[in-house]
């Protein structure tokens, strides 16, 4: 009779997971094991699988390989550290359970063999694995949840930082790496200069500065780019889980400012800031094909002995003749349609100066001097006192109504409620919710005068004063002020901006379509009259014609 030679696998697995944080490593496994069973060398080991993986979720390459071979019965033992390594889901637990049961398998480890009768054994101790993960992974996510309410970014530090190690799980903070701290800001310093691509600054920290990680190693040229999009360099931003936080108290390293000048040279929009890069305009104007306008950067550099125009960001010297390349970098930017409407549309880009001009050009029509300015607020103030002192008397003159009208409904009321009444012989029923009803819409319409009495020209003044000093300051603001002062700008004169052609087609808002005409009327003045008296007669000749009052329309 053959004899029947029995067939072993030997598994060892290590995970990098928190939860094997206290295990052996695979080699300090493998050397137990064989120590602690007896013959383990005359043992026949048909395969050895090992494997660097989480049993937290079913889809282990190695353990599955190993469970085929005892389905197909290649083997019958299994030889493991611990029965936790075999599994720690119920799924891998419930597969290694019905080997055991329905396939004869026995399991070995140095202190226990597992078999047919110990299936509940197993089924306890595979439960205790589970729990023990799913705890393990609540109180992780309690933690980190901490940490991130601190302000404490629950990441492994980047180049330049270190975590602090001395403190409790929990408790660890981001420190200053003083080795690497100031070569990783001149890092930053060379590309804000505009004049250094990233895989240059790459080269020169790792090979003129001895820029290392803390192991010791080099690191890699893909790793430059995630280092000047990282926005935790700026202290308060920092990103976990694909989410982006914003009560960092960790040390910056370069100002907000700095960050997203550095994304502009990369070519980038910003990421992951929460509030992406902004164009002036954009968002503001539609194409005339209904989509909405976008835009797009250029940085070139044009070569001083070829007069070559190249891409900034990815030469270092000319291309075309090798020169060095200028300081200075060529900045446009250009607006064009986003096409999202009209994927066939046409329409031609226009650069920021065009569109700039258009703005100052139209902003132009609205200026009158400021002398006249100031003269029709003058008289706007001394017409509203005046309709102020008016609108006191009629206030009174209400009030006197409404009260009057308040004594009707209550004498109504008492007559109608009174013991001569008893019958309705006074009034009747239907008598008396008519009275009551025309009395109560009289009332309310008085309530209502009453409380809107002022707003229309306290509006007025507000909405001339407002207009004035925006005719006034407008183009100086167009031209010296920041993004969003220009994108305030192009918001507040006017509707319907449409781009086509490259021309602006608008419709001004009434107040500045007001100021136009004026503006319009004063040139026409002022081929009559002299320019000292320019400013009597346009005003004399329009904001006082009671045809036409700057509140109007």
């Amino acid at each position: 009779m053959k004899e029947v030679i029995d067939k072993y696998i030997f598994y060892k697995r290590k995970s990098t997971d928190s939860e094997d944080r206290q295990i052996l490593s695979l080699e300090s496994q493998d050397r137990v094991i064989r120590e602690s069973i007896p013959n383990f060398n005359s043992l026949n080991i048909i395969s050895n699988h090992q494997e660097s993986m989480s049993a937290k979720a079913p889809g282990r390459p190695k353990f599955n390989q190993m469970c085929e071979k005892l389905e197909s019965g290649e083997a019958q033992y299994i030889i493991c550290w611990q029965l936790n390594r075999l599994a720690r889901n119920p799924v891998d637990g419930g597969r290694v359970i019905w080997l055991v049961q329905n396939f004869g398998v026995k399991i070995i480890t140095p202190s226990k063999t597992y078999d047919v009768n110990d299936i509940l054994l197993m089924y306890v101790e595979f439960a205790m694995s589970n729990q023990f993960i799913n705890d393990l992974k609540k109180n992780s996510a309690r933690g980190v949840e901490d940490k991130i309410r601190a302000g404490h970014a629950p990441i492994l530090a980047p180049l330049g930082y270190l975590n602090d190690i001395t403190k409790k799980q929990g408790l660890r903070d981001i420190l200053v790496d003083q080795n690497t701290f100031a070569l990783v800001r001149k890092m930053w310093d060379l590309l804000l200069t505009g004049h250094y691509s990233p895989q240059r600054i790459w080269f020169i920290a790792t090979n003129e500065w001895g820029l290392r990680h803390r192991e010791g190693k080099p690191f890699s040229r893909s790793k430059i780019y995630e280092l000047f999009t990282n926005i935790f360099y700026t202290g308060k931003y920092y990103v976990y889980a694909g989410v982006t936080h914003d009560n960092g108290v960790h040390q910056p390293m370069i100002s907000l400012e700095e960050y997203d000048r550095a994304q502009k040279i990369l070519g980038r929009k910003g990421k992951p800031r929460m509030l992406g890069h902004q164009f002036a305009f954009t968002k503001l104007i539609k194409c005339v094909c209904g989509s909405g306008i976008t835009a797009h950067e250029r940085f070139r550099k044009v070569c001083p002995e070829c007069h070559y125009k190249y891409n900034a960001q990815k030469n270092e010297i000319c291309p075309k003749c090798k020169a060095t390349a200028p300081e200075n970098t060529w900045y446009r930017c250009y607006y064009h349609c986003s096409k999202k409407y009209n994927p066939s549309c046409k329409q031609p880009y226009a650069d920021e100066e065009t569109v700039l001009e258009q703005f100052d050009k139209i902003l132009s029509e609205l200026t009158i001097p400021q002398d006249f300015i100031n003269w029709t607020l003058q008289r706007l103030r001394e017409q509203h006192q005046q309709e102020s002192q008016n609108r006191t008397s009629i206030n009174s003159h209400l009030q006197v109504s409404l009260n009057a009208i308040t004594s009707r409904l209550d004498n109504l009321l008492t007559k109608y409620l009174g013991n001569e009444n008893r019958d309705g012989e006074l009034i009747s029923d239907t008598e008396y919710k008519q009275q009551k009803t025309l009395l109560q819409e009289d009332r309310k319409r008085l309530e209502k005068e009453l409380q809107g009495i002022g707003i229309s020209q306290d509006n007025w003044l507000d909405t001339a004063e407002k207009a004035f000093n925006f005719a006034a300051h407008a183009r100086y603001w167009l031209e010296k002020g920041t993004l969003e002062e220009k994108r305030t700008i192009a918001a507040a004169f006017g509707l319907n901006l449409t781009l086509e052609n490259r021309l602006f087609r608008y419709d001004l808002l009434n107040p500045f379509e007001r100021i136009k005409e004026a503006a319009d009327k004063m040139k026409d003045e002022a081929q009559k009259v002299s320019p000292q008296k320019r400013t009597v007669i346009a005003a004399q000749s329009y904001y006082f014609d009671s045809q036409n009052p700057f509140w109007g329309g």
